[in-house]
């Protein structure tokens, strides 16, 4: 059988980088063959799982400056057929890409909110 793993969208995201951390995990341990499955939203690929249109899904649930995800929480609270199975820690590092030949020049960083709070 083949594993389909729900996460949160799109290609390139931190959750994406772990689902397929995991998911090469179990290919090379238990030799589980996978696809990724990417939701635009954590409660869509919760919900995915929880209507079996997935086999498992990796969601954010805490970061180490922002706290706790509390879409991911909330989700977890409301669909009570799933549970936690394994928590999975990635180390995140960001870059700061410009044009500008040095750090002064810059004068407007556009992110996202959750990478600007990291």
């Amino acid at each position: 059988m083949t594993l389909s793993i729900a996460h949160l969208g799109p290609t390139g995201t931190y959750t994406e980088t772990t689902a397929l951390a995991y998911a090469n995990w179990l290919k090379e341990t238990q030799g589980q063959d996978y696809f990724l499955c990417p939701y635009p939203t954590i409660a869509q690929a919760l919900q995915a799982t929880a209507n079996q249109q997935a086999h498992l899904a990796v969601v954010p649930v805490e970061n180490s400056i922002q706290g706790s995800v509390a879409m991911t929480l909330d989700m977890l609270w409301e669909l009570e057929n799933l549970q936690i199975q394994q928590a999975l820690v990635l180390p995140i590092a960001h870059v700061l890409l410009s044009r500008a030949p040095n750090f002064e020049q810059i004068k407007t960083v556009f992110s996202h909110p959750q990478a600007l709070a990291q």
